[in-house]
């Protein structure tokens, strides 16, 4: 108590020391200048780096990008050159625009929300470079800002992808003036703002207030997600059949259940309204609408920085202050079928298998991702029916159901690339653990096959078992694509666990990169061009022998399908020529990865050598 008076002097000169100093935080303009800085050159020193050591993939992906802009494009103006022939009523065209428009940029804003929160969730209170960051002499909002605007970028780019070719053919289609084509691009980012600063003061609202509550937020979910299902199944079951498509009655009963999309204080809205209005050759109302957009968007920039300034410190010590109460010991049912059901698994590999699927629940922006994409999936399947028109029922079934089919498969390719061709790779910092266990490192390669098919299989052939049902297929169709989705599945994970045990990249900490490199642009390509060969010769027939059969229906198609002996061959023995190749190819690539990761020499360090440096290990050899 004597010393009391004493401190508050000392702190009372430190203080007037330090601002007689001038020791004072940048200024917002000054840091917004410095970390602006700092991202430039670290996005120039990643283009030069991708270009010298992976220009091929570079190449690749702006080439396949570029296909799939122009199918875009062309699938587009296609469908809009139907509209405008195919609907007798100028104002009628209009509306109909104007609706699909509004629905189109409001499922993409809702997506937006959804995927900014979950990515500034990651980066804000996980993030590697986060606690760096808290550590400098900078504001709070400062880095709250720098992670929202890589959120922007990152949303930006994918946004102006889907939303370019939409825009575009449309322009293209009513011949819109030359100021139009000027304003998209502004139009476009200006709404991304939107929804990505909803989503990063969502993220951040729910760590401040819910930084430990796992358990209230799961049922919190739960119960909105029962919710908006109960919601959105009866708005789709209250949608009119497509008997008597395009005609008055039925695009008025349209309308009317998507008049939501016609909100007016919707961003959607404004976005939509002002660049048909610049389509027409109104200029002053898409300016009008543009200003709209920008202002808002400001706003919440503004909005969400003030808010960051006074939370964001606080949420993330709360969320930092969390992480350290979890659970550990508990078994769950997924545990114990894995322990004890997984068949031809020794207890090391159960182990390992075990490992994995923990790391993989614990990783909530892999496993948020997959859930998203699966209800989607599950919600379009689930209401399918209601899209066919009865005239041409058979024809329509068939090729839908053998479309859904390539779909799931073809992205398969792209999730096994994501996730699965990286878990070799990711045992980098655990390497020195692995390979001091007593067993060989075949367990591990084929404990990570078994849970990439545990993984894989049972939601992909959930998927295409629920578009079958929902369709109605018969059981000889259904039976062949199960068939087809197995080989596929099979192949794909082989592939990609094959692939990544050869080209392992234990130096590197990132999924995406792992995924972006040489081996993964190879597992692309051959999960790709597999994934072609399984569907043609595995799914396809069962389809071309319907469109013979049926010659009701589609007579012009049928008769256009040449019968010879190469097609007979193809149509019978095709599914035995797939599990031919499914096999070869799985053997191929296991047996590669197999002989190259059991031979590999790749150095051991443990913990302390990482800590101390080469003295421990030299002491320890010596």
């Amino acid at each position: 108590m004597k010393h009391e008076p004493l401190m508050i002097d000392s702190a009372k000169e430190g203080k007037e020391a330090n601002a007689g100093q001038g020791w004072a935080l940048p200024s917002p303009a000054e840091e917004a200048r410095i970390f602006g800085l700092a991202k430039r050159r670290a996005a120039r020193t990643v283009v030069l780096q991708t270009l010298s050591r992976a220009w091929f993939r570079v190449w690749l992906v702006v080439g396949l990008g570029s296909l799939l802009w122009l199918g875009l494009f062309a699938l587009f103006r296609e469908g809009f050159h139907f509209l405008i022939f195919a609907i007798p009523y100028t104002d009628l065209v209009q509306q109909t625009i104007q609706y699909v428009f509004g629905t189109f940029f409001l499922t993409l804003g809702l997506m937006l929300i959804l995927s900014s929160a979950l990515m500034m969730h990651g980066s804000l209170f996980h993030g590697k470079d986060t606690q760096f960051l808290l550590t400098l002499p900078v504001h709070a909002e400062r880095i709250f800002l720098d992670k929202y605007m890589d959120a922007v970028f990152l949303s930006s780019w994918a946004f102006v992808m889907l939303g370019s070719p939409l825009l575009l053919a449309y322009a293209v289609e009513v011949r819109a003036p030359w100021y139009h084509y000027w304003l998209l691009l502004p139009y476009l980012v200006s709404f991304v703002y939107i929804p990505t600063a909803i989503g990063g003061l969502v993220s951040l609202l729910l760590a401040m207030f819910f930084p430990r509550s796992k358990t209230l937020l799961w049922t919190v979910g739960i119960v909105l997600g029962f919710i908006v299902a109960v919601v959105v199944g009866r708005w789709v079951l209250s949608l009119p059949h497509a008997t008597g498509a395009f005609s008055l009655e039925w695009l008025q009963r349209t309308f009317d259940r998507l008049s939501i999309t016609q909100f007016r204080f919707l961003p959607s809205w404004w976005l939509s309204s002002g660049l048909l209005a610049s389509a027409e050759q109104n200029w002053q109302d898409g300016v009008l609408f543009l200003s709209v957009l920008l202002a808002n968007a400001l706003l919440l920039n503004y909005v969400i920085g003030r808010i960051a300034a006074g939370f964001y410190r606080e949420a993330y010590w709360r969320v930092a202050s969390g992480l350290g109460n979890r659970k550990v010991g508990k078994k769950g049912w997924v545990d114990s079928v894995i322990l004890n059901v997984l068949p031809g698994l020794s207890d090391p590999a159960r182990q390992l298998v075990l490992k994995d699927v923990r790391l993989f629940r614990r990783d909530p922006v892999q496993w948020t991702q997959i859930l998203i994409f699966i209800g989607l999936l599950v919600f379009y399947f689930v209401n399918i029916r209601r899209l066919y028109d009865e005239q041409f029922f058979v024809a329509w079934v068939n090729i839908i159901s053998f479309l859904n089919l390539a779909v799931i498969v073809l992205l398969l390719s792209t999730f096994t690339t994501r996730f699965i061709f990286p878990l070799i790779s990711l045992e980098g910092p655990r390497f020195w653990v692995l390979g001091l266990m007593p067993i060989p490192r075949s367990t591990i390669v084929w404990s990570k096959l078994w849970f990439a098919l545990t993984l894989c299989l049972v939601p992909t052939c959930a998927l295409v078992a629920i578009s079958d049902l929902m369709l109605g297929v018969s059981p000889e169709v259904h039976l062949h694509h199960q068939y087809a989705t197995v080989l596929a599945g099979v192949g794909l994970c082989s592939i990609a666990v094959g692939l990544g045990a050869r080209f392992p990249m234990f130096k590197v900490a990132s999924p995406s990169q792992i995924a972006a490199g040489f081996g993964g642009t190879v597992n692309l390509i051959l999960s790709t061009a597999y994934n072609v060969v399984i569907i043609g010769l595995a799914g396809l027939p069962i389809h071309i022998r319907a469109i013979v059969e049926n010659t009701i229906f589609l007579p012009s198609v049928s008769a256009s399908v040449p019968i010879n002996r190469f097609t007979e061959t193809w149509l019978s023995t095709g599914p035995a020529w797939a599990a031919v190749i499914a096999v070869f190819t799985t053997s191929i690539c296991l047996s590669l990865g197999l002989r190259f990761f059991s031979q590999l020499e790749e150095p051991i360090v443990s913990p302390a050598a990482r800590i101390f440096g080469n003295r421990v290990a030299g002491r320890r050899s010596s």
